[in-house]
């Protein structure tokens, strides 16, 4: 399968904001987490698009918009992996990992990034470990259904 990653824009707001929906109602539906991605949208993605830091991707398999990505520079060599999604179709292929290689090699100045995520979420953490993250061992408590866990990857 060939990723590729292409500079997200403005125009491209409601292709993606509709996947974004789509990667996030279940999880959503689990959680009920008010600060979730499945409640942002179009005026959320505006914010970022003109928001100094933040590099916005759109993800293509073989040719077909599936996700996004979006990495926000938070100091000198410091970059935290904002959001990522993946339309339910196109889940478990890999997908993620490969736009997450991809990505980072775009950020040459990066020595050290950070992800949070569902602690009880398999597929993450494998994801996430695969393309390099370890876990920190720390834990944010969002509600009494979410806790995020704090995964790291340092560049060298």
């Amino acid at each position: 399968m060939n990723i590729e990653l292409v500079p997200a824009g403005k125009e491209d707001a409601q292709e993606l904001i509709a996947i974004q929906e789509a990667a996030f109602k279940r999880l959503y539906d689990i959680y009920r987490d008010e600060r979730s991605p499945y409640l942002k949208g179009i005026p959320e993605y505006m914010k970022w698009m003109d928001m100094h830091g933040v590099s916005y991707f759109k993800i293509y398999a073989d040719d077909v918009l599936c996700g996004g990505a979006a990495y926000y520079k938070r100091a000198e060599g410091e970059y935290y992996l904002a959001r990522l999604y993946i339309h339910p179709e196109f889940q478990g292929r890999g997908i993620a990992t490969a736009a997450i290689g991809q990505c980072e090699k775009m950020f040459t100045d990066a020595k050290h990034y950070t992800v949070d995520f569902p602690i009880d979420r398999i597929a993450n953490r494998r994801c996430y470990e695969k393309a390099g993250y370890h876990d920190t061992g720390n834990r944010e408590i969002i509600n009494d259904r979410l806790t995020l866990a704090i995964y790291e990857k340092h560049c060298t």
